[in-house]
This record gives C-alpha cells, structure tokens and sequence, in this order.
C-alpha cells in the first residue's frame, strides 16, 4: 500500500509539472510511468491476497487504482480524444482515494461474494466522481468561452468534457443500482434478514439522488441542465461521506 501511494503522489506531482511546462515530454512519460506502475503493484497486492484469503485491502485503495485502470482503458480505447491531458487529474484523485485508504475502508477478502460487492461498488463509486470531475471542467469550459477566454482546461474541447461527463454518470448510475441490489442480497446472505443499516439507507437515498438527477435531466428540465455540475458534484461529495462515515452492522 505504502509503494502504490507513494507512485501516485510523484504520478500526479510529475504529471501537473509537465501541465506548466508542455515541452518537456520527459514529465509526462515518467509520470504516466509512475501511474501505470502504482497500478500494477495494485494488481499484483490484489493477487496475493486473493491467494492467501486472509488478508486485507481498502475500499478507497480499489477506487483509487479503479480510476487509473479506466483512465488507461480510455487512453487505449479512444485514442483521437488525446485523453493523456486528464492524467494530472487522474493521478490526483489516485493519490487522494489511496491516502483515504491509509486509514480507512479496510476489508477481509474472505468471501467471494463479498468481493463481487465490492468491485461493484467500486466501480459505481468511480465512475460517479469522475463524472462530477469532468462535469466541473466542462463547467469550466464553459464559461471561458462565454467570456471570449479560447485557453480551455488542459486544452480540450468543452464536447469532450461534456461526453466523458455524461458516458460516466449513465454507466455510474447503473453500477449504483447493481449496488443497491448486491446490498440486499448481501444482507440477505449474510444474516438472513434485511438490516435498515447505515450503509443501505444511505445507498438508497444516494440511488434515488441520481435517479432523479439522471431522469430530470432526460426529461429537458431547464433547471437541472442548468446546474447539472453542481448536482453532479454533490452527488460525488455525498458518495465520498457515505464510504467514509456509514457501514454494515455486520
């Protein structure tokens, strides 16, 4: 864990370096560098504990690594979106997830359906803050361009923040609903009995936050397309207490 959150911290350091000098290409390669190598001894911590059943990772170390994996699957999969330019970002919020992880959100890997929980967990949660991320640049964007300003945050397009914002927050929003159902069912499992814990009412407000976030906005409502990167980001900020501040009784 010590190694994985030390590569994150110089990842983002070297990568926001290379944001205030362009030129030198070395800071991006060995900051990249540093974010794929924290990603792999993830990986690589991820397989050992898988085998040995017996120890323990942090919800918030799983997120941090999640969102560096789907930021290399992006870079790979669409490559004329030039996405290398939110690599300081990625790197900032690994770095944040995995100092959270320092001290909170640890799990036993004991069970098999605990794991399947979790990873979906850890992807709804993922997605949803990176989707308030770039619903913020794109905000951003935005009103530079009203103002005449043509320098854009990490020179992309305001239609590239607003594709990432919205492809994000439709898959989080699914991912969340597969979490509300993996919460019953692990309760179920688990004790038999369905438990109105901490953590399952406070999914099922959060799921029907954006639920309401997701169709108002569909349905053309002014006022929620208006503001949708603020509601966006509360959601995020209220995803992140969630994780921090509720648990299972069991």
């Amino acid at each position: 864990m010590d190694l994985e959150f030390g590569c994150y911290l110089i990842a983002a350091l070297l990568l926001w370096w290379w944001v205030y000098k362009p030129h030198r290409g070395g800071l991006k390669r060995a900051g990249l560098t540093c974010l794929g190598l924290g990603f792999l001894i993830f990986l690589l911590e991820v397989f050992l504990t898988l085998l040995s059943r017996g120890g323990t990772l942090s919800v918030f170390q799983i997120l941090a690594s999640t969102a560096v994996g789907l930021f290399y699957l992006v870079l790979l999969r669409f490559r004329r979106w030039d996405a290398v330019k939110i690599a300081p970002l990625v790197a900032s919020v690994a770095f944040l997830f995995s100092l959270l992880g320092l001290k909170v959100g640890s799990f036993g890997w004991n069970n098999t359906f605990v794991f399947l929980h979790v990873v979906v967990s850890v992807f709804a949660f993922t997605l949803l803050v990176l989707s308030a991320l770039f619903s913020l640049l794109r905000y951003v964007a935005e009103r530079k361009l009203k103002r005449g300003q043509l320098e854009l945050p990490l020179s992309l397009p305001v239609e590239l923040w607003a594709r990432l914002e919205r492809s994000f927050f439709f898959f989080g929003f699914i991912f969340l609903t597969l979490e509300l159902i993996f919460n019953f069912i692990w309760l179920k499992v688990k004790v038999g009995v369905l438990l109105w814990d901490s953590r399952i009412v406070a999914t099922l407000l959060l799921w029907f936050y954006y639920w309401l976030l997701f169709h108002l906005d569909r349905w053309g409502i002014s006022f929620v397309k208006r503001h949708f990167a603020v509601l966006n980001t509360l959601g995020a900020l209220l995803l992140v207490v969630v994780l921090v501040f509720t648990r299972h009784r069991v």
